[in-house]
């Protein structure tokens, strides 16, 4: 799920550098959990120029959310794709991707979810490695949340992407109740307008026992699962944390 700053050239100047930094030269799939710009803005100039063959990374398939009316944005993105010769699937729930070890378990957008409320109807993803469980939440807010809550597709995880970049409209006592993460990750902006992430949020989560790292101090963070457990490796920031 990429969520990336809206400034034109970070999928040309940010992403690629830094996947070819990190000695990636192929991604399988590239998840979409809805279509607000500061999540897709990256992915739509990537896949720009792999239409103009400039993309030295090859990519897989883009993986968008099922929706029954979906907005331009979302059009845009599938049309791209198809252009530079990328499959496309939507996912909703009850969908399971598997990778040897590795399941990546759908449960949001619901079936028939409209996408009228891009954030509401976003993908929502369980990923399990082994021992791993971590919940990917995109930009869900409490009402969301709470769904899954009566559902019963929500558990106890070892980490939680947090939704909507920590606002105090999502992460709600109930969902945190559940899910308890040991580790999580707030993706927002030191520059940002909101006043992301929410005091209220960084405290309740603390309060869990939750250990979090916040982008707009770390840059990239990237969780590993090894044999010691998870390890959460910061971009700026010199050594890992366990």
């Amino acid at each position: 799920m990429v969520e990336a700053q809206t400034n034109q050239g970070v999928g040309q100047y940010q992403v690629l550098p830094y996947l070819k930094n990190q000695g990636i030269s192929q991604i399988d799939g590239i998840f979409i959990s809805h279509t607000d710009q500061d999540h897709i803005s990256g992915v739509q100039e990537i896949l720009e120029m792999a239409v103009k063959k400039l993309n030295s990374v090859k990519l897989g398939c883009l993986y968008l959310p099922e929706w029954e009316n979906p907005p331009a944005a979302w059009e845009k993105l599938k049309q791209t794709a198809k252009a530079a010769g990328i499959p496309v699937r939507t996912l909703k729930e009850g969908d399971c991707l598997n990778a040897g070890k590795l399941q990546l378990q759908i449960i949001a957008p619901a079936v028939s979810a409209s996408g009228a409320d891009v954030n509401e109807d976003g993908m929502v993803i369980k990923v399990k490695y082994e021992e791993f469980l971590g919940l990917l939440t995109g930009d869900i807010g409490e009402e969301t949340e709470k769904k899954l809550l009566e559902l019963g597709m929500l558990e106890d995880v070892d980490f939680l992407k947090v939704g909507h970049h920590g606002s105090h409209y999502s992460t709600c006592q109930q969902f945190l109740d559940t899910v308890r993460p040991e580790y999580a990750v707030i993706s927002c902006s030191s520059t940002n307008t909101y006043g992301h992430p929410s005091p209220e949020i960084t405290k309740r989560l603390e309060e869990t026992g939750c250990q979090t790292s916040f982008t707009m101090e770390s840059g990239a963070v990237k969780v590993c699962w090894e044999k010691e457990g998870i390890r959460i490796k910061k971009f700026l920031e010199k050594g890992n944390s366990m």
